[in-house]
């Protein structure tokens, strides 16, 4: 991609993102023509799916989210599928590596600069989307083991995705409580006095 079109990569961003999202609604392995395998997160491919959704979350923020597809994609491949018989690619696999790909070749940081005036709303909004994610994970581990005693072993499998809201919490707090929305605060009270 061309420097001349920044948008192109921001829509390769948000493209990859959506095609990995939808890859999980789908079936990723056909086994025997008719048994359909879907990938979810009650299932024995619980390991890849918090990596494939992290990585689904981080591709509408930046590139790095097609690694984090990629090793989810990694951990699917480990997984004992081909004992069932003779399997096939579904279209669920097939669109995560699309996917993948996309997101890899989007822009390393996908918020536009031209957003800077807007820089609050943004903030606000990715802290509120990464916050719901770690409430979300942390609820569904008390809930699922027991308010006394969670459970490690979910909390590990949930570490790929726990990090990704994590992050998206910082950055979106760090746009929201930028210097630049205290300046302009400050100018504006200081024309008004």
């Amino acid at each position: 991609m061309s420097n001349d079109y920044p948008g192109a990569r921001l829509f390769l961003n948000i493209v990859g993102g959506s095609l990995t999202l939808l890859s999980l609604q789908l079936p990723w392995i056909v086994v025997n023509g008719g048994f359909l395998i879907s990938i979810r997160p009650d299932a024995l491919y619980r390991v890849a799916f918090y990596w494939i959704l992290a990585g689904a979350i981080l591709s509408f923020l930046s590139r790095f989210g097609g690694i984090l597809t990629f090793i989810g994609l990694l951990a699917f491949a480990g997984e004992p599928y081909l004992s069932f018989g003779f399997s096939t690619a579904g279209q669920g696999l097939l669109l995560a590596i699309a996917g993948g790909t996309l997101s890899f070749a989007g822009a390393r940081w996908a918020i536009p600069r031209t957003l800077i005036k807007g820089r609050e709303m943004v903030g606000g909004l990715v802290y509120s989307v990464g916050f719901l994610i770690v409430l979300t994970l942390v609820i569904s581990s008390y809930i699922y083991s027991g308010f006394l005693a969670p459970s490690e072993g979910q909390l590990v499998v949930e570490v790929p995705l726990f990090l990704v809201g994590l992050f998206m919490t910082g950055i979106g707090l760090r746009m929201f409580l930028s210097r630049e929305r205290e300046e302009n605060t400050l100018q504006v009270l200081g024309r008004s006095t």
